[in-house]
């Protein structure tokens, strides 16, 4: 049982050229409303109108899209020579999401970035009434605005908050992460904290009688994080996770601390707003 940000940090895998080829005078047929540099070339590229003629500094970033959806994401950059960012950047400035029927999309480490850095998530559709106006469309209308797992609201709601300056989601918490988890899982929720402004406590968190001890109180909240993660060659089972969650919980009673899982901190992110906490 993987958490939802694995599933999408890898591109499906290229189809043949001969169906590539096949699928591309599909596309022209199916979808004539879109441009195709490849065949207008050059003078096409130069149909493309930036306001007051000065090129916007896009940088666009891609999460989980499709086969079909990179090849219009690459004639897009032929078209208005944007720069592409494979992995998370600050600098990036839109995150391109692959949504299903519903117009939902998977929580990628680029989408739960993008939110924490108030970046625009929109759909490919931006992109397509792009290229189809040959110029920049705003992009409130092709925002998106919910996830996979049901949550809505995050891309705008972190948005705002980047706009309006408020504080970093997690500013006032700080995490440990107990044990139980995978290394680079690990290191993708540490990135996570980190970005939404949550202090990261590398040690165990000390005992409110240390604490008295040395006077080292603290106005931060903080979590002890136990994981639901279980590697694949192993089967999830509950006494498992009970267990996380007793070794969790004890090591927060001694602390004054709160116990949250690690889905806790990625549901958070995706709304932008701290989650209820269950235990």
């Amino acid at each position: 049982m993987l958490c939802p940000i694995h599933s999408s940090t890898e591109f499906p895998k290229e189809v043949a050229q001969s169906e590539k080829q096949r699928k591309k005078r599909s596309r022209a047929r199916e979808e004539p409303q879109v441009p195709s540099i490849s065949k207008a070339g050059q003078a096409m590229s130069q149909m493309w109108a930036w306001p007051s003629g000065s090129p916007c500094k896009w940088v666009l970033c891609c999460s989980a899209l499709t086969t079909m959806e990179k090849e219009i994401i690459s004639e897009f950059t032929k078209l208005t020579n944007v720069s592409i960012s494979k992995t998370w950047s600050p600098a990036v400035t839109h995150v391109i999401a692959s949504t299903d029927a519903n117009g939902a999309c998977k929580r990628t480490l680029k989408f739960l970035m993008g939110i924490l850095d108030g970046k625009w998530i929109l759909s490919i559709e931006w992109v397509k009434a792009c290229m189809k106006a040959m110029g920049p469309i705003g992009e409130e209308k092709f925002e998106i605005t919910v996830d996979v797992h049901g949550i809505s609201g995050g891309p705008r709601s972190g948005r705002m908050r980047a706009i309006n300056k408020e504080p970093k989601l997690f500013s006032n918490l700080r995490f440990y992460l107990s044990g139980g988890f995978m290394p680079a899982y690990k290191g993708y929720l540490q990135d996570l904290i980190a970005s939404a402004g949550g202090t990261i406590l590398q040690r165990k968190p000390l005992t409110r009688d240390q604490e008295k001890l040395i006077d080292n109180s603290t106005t931060l909240v903080t979590l002890i994080i136990y994981s639901l993660e279980v590697p694949e060659k192993l089967k999830a089972s509950d006494a498992v996770f009970e267990c996380r969650l007793a070794e969790a919980q004890a090591l927060a009673d001694a602390c004054g601390a709160k116990v949250a899982a690690n889905s806790w901190i990625i549901e958070s992110i995706a709304a932008s707003k701290l989650q209820p906490l269950s235990c």
